[in-house]
């Protein structure tokens, strides 16, 4: 226990001894039996017994705190406010790529290798003789007179650029990596649906999506879309899934092209500015009252990242910036993240999330301290099993990770593996590294089935990730799993003869309970732009 130490003002010196007078103090009240028991008892008596007690108030303190065993499900840590956060200097090893300026540069930086074929696309270089995505006029932040554009997030290194090949020329990429025009049509169905069920304000609702729907004439003859299971703490969480969806098949704030009569521009802007306003002083988006509300963020900070990245814009670059570092801030000492501001506890799904928004956050130029890389390799050490390279949730050999009256009924995958797999390439580029095998091995041997109890996209999206980084676009590995992952998702999502369902996926899978309709139809989508959304990290083959 810290003792507060009252100044004493040094003597002075020039005043004779016998001038210096002692003020004296008021009188006291009378002395009660308390004061004159304090004042017979010796100091180091006193000393020991306010020890004592304090030892045993921590220690109460720690056993009414402490987070219950946590083998089945999701334990919500209290919300707790943040610290101030410190300034974040930029580490040598994480360079500070410059934007394209599209005035200056000759050469095409969005797909100067893999575009080979001239044929079969429209004026702006799209692929299947339809406009998706925008030309570079459309991205070069002329409004806003930045530097122009980083085409593609992607890793550094391999093919492609940055951020894959997202703004033009995708055709070679999707069809190289095994995808095709039924893949790209279900991306540009689903941004469609996405697009008619945002909110007025540009968020999006886990719940009240279904007050957007009959908008269109198009779409109103099969009713509204159904109601489905979800939680409203994820509203802010499914905004930032569903901006990345646009932005990963290259709609930015600038985009122009319009399909049933909704500009995808206008989307993605009325959706950066809802997180925006929606971030509080210390850079985190959405209310802390949500209880698992870094899930939410670290989402966010995501498609903040990514935003300023593919547009150079300065109007998103200072919010992006307070948004990776409430990241690092919120992070576990050494270690990862889980729900809440340094809670203690460390989940490899929130980390993973995490760890997208600070590789989003490296590439784009923005800046945060290697701690953040560093803790999240011990965490990942520390849940790694050895010999099979399974990875845990909140410990090794987790195992099935449920939410009691939810989702137990759901059989257990891999996801967590996957989003090892993924974080160790991003972070390490390390092909050598034989976790990243191992872990590939597990999950090719558990491919998308659409099968009752089976299907699980937030592990889908991840193996896809993972499996695209380690070993596409033409590996054998990717090769499994592609093939049943397209035939999963593009042959079960909704029609146009469903009416305002079209273009999303019902709540079938394991974690609609949280997510609902938005989530499944946004989380899919990304998944489907596994081709072109990141550059490869070892290079395409």
């Amino acid at each position: 226990m810290a003792t507060k130490q009252v100044p004493v003002p040094p003597p002075n010196d020039d005043v004779p001894e016998e001038q210096v007078v002692e003020t004296e103090l008021p009188p006291g009240e009378p002395e009660t039996f308390t004061d004159k028991l304090i004042a017979k008892t010796p100091w180091w008596a006193m000393s020991t017994g306010i020890h004592v007690v304090l030892a045993l108030l921590m220690a109460w303190l720690v056993v009414i705190g402490s987070p219950p065993d946590d083998d089945d499900a999701v334990v919500v840590a209290p919300p707790r406010k943040p610290r101030v956060i410190p300034d974040m200097e930029k580490p040598p090893d994480l360079p500070n790529e410059k934007v394209l300026d599209m005035k200056k540069s000759t050469e095409d930086p969005v797909f100067k290798k893999e575009e080979e074929a001239d044929h079969n696309e429209t004026e702006d270089n799209e692929e299947f003789q339809k406009a998706k995505g925008d030309s570079l006029d459309f991205v070069s932040d002329k409004p806003f007179k930045g530097k122009g554009t980083y085409d593609t997030i992607g890793t550094g290194g391999g093919g492609g650029g940055r951020y894959g090949g997202r703004l033009g020329g995708k055709r070679n990429l999707v069809n190289k990596g095994g995808g095709g025009g039924d893949t790209e049509d279900a991306v540009l169905s689903a941004l469609k649906w996405l697009a008619r069920h945002q909110n007025e304000d540009g968020s999006w609702s886990v719940q009240n999506y279904t007050n957007r729907c009959n908008r269109l004439p198009k779409y109103a003859s099969g009713g509204k879309c159904s109601p489905n299971p979800g939680q409203e703490d994820f509203n802010t969480g499914v905004t930032g899934l569903s901006i990345l969806a646009f932005l990963g098949a290259g709609y930015s704030h600038l985009s122009k092209d319009t399909h049933d009569g909704i500009c995808f521009g206008d989307v993605v802007k009325r959706g950066l500015q809802w997180l925006m306003n929606h971030q509080d002083p210390e850079g985190c988006i959405g209310p802390r009252t949500a209880q698992k509300y870094m899930y939410n963020h670290t989402i966010c900070a995501l498609a903040m990242s990514e935003a300023y990245g593919l547009t150079g814009s300065n109007l998103f670059k200072d919010q992006a910036q307070k948004a990776v570092d409430f990241v690092i801030a919120a992070q576990n000492p050494d270690k990862g993240w889980r729900y809440s501001y340094r809670c203690g506890d460390n989940d490899t799904s929130v980390s993973g999330w995490a760890v997208m928004a600070l590789k989003s956050a490296e590439i784009s130029g923005l800046s945060f301290p290697r701690t953040g890389y560093e803790g999240t390799r011990n965490w990942l050490d520390e849940v790694t099993e050895e010999n099979y390279y399974r990875v845990g949730y909140t410990h090794k050999g987790t195992g099935k990770v449920f939410v009691p009256g939810l989702n137990e009924s759901f059989n257990h995958h891999e996801a967590l593996t996957a989003i090892a797999v993924m974080a160790r390439v991003f972070m390490d580029k390390n092909k050598s590294d034989t976790r990243l095998q191992g872990g590939c091995s597990l999950l090719v041997k558990d491919k998308p089935a659409w099968k009752d109890n089976d299907i699980d996209f937030y592990y889908w999206y991840y193996a896809s990730l993972a499996l695209f980084q380690f070993d596409g676009p033409t590996g054998s590995y990717w090769k499994q799993w592609n093939e049943s992952m397209k035939d999963a998702l593009v042959k079960n999502q909704n029609t146009q003869s469903t009416g305002c369902k079209s273009g999303s996926w019902e709540t079938v899978d394991r974690w609609s309970c949280e997510g609902g309709r938005v989530y499944c139809t946004a989380i899919n989508a990304l998944t489907l732009e596994v081709y072109y959304r990141y550059a490869n990290v070892f290079g395409t083959k």
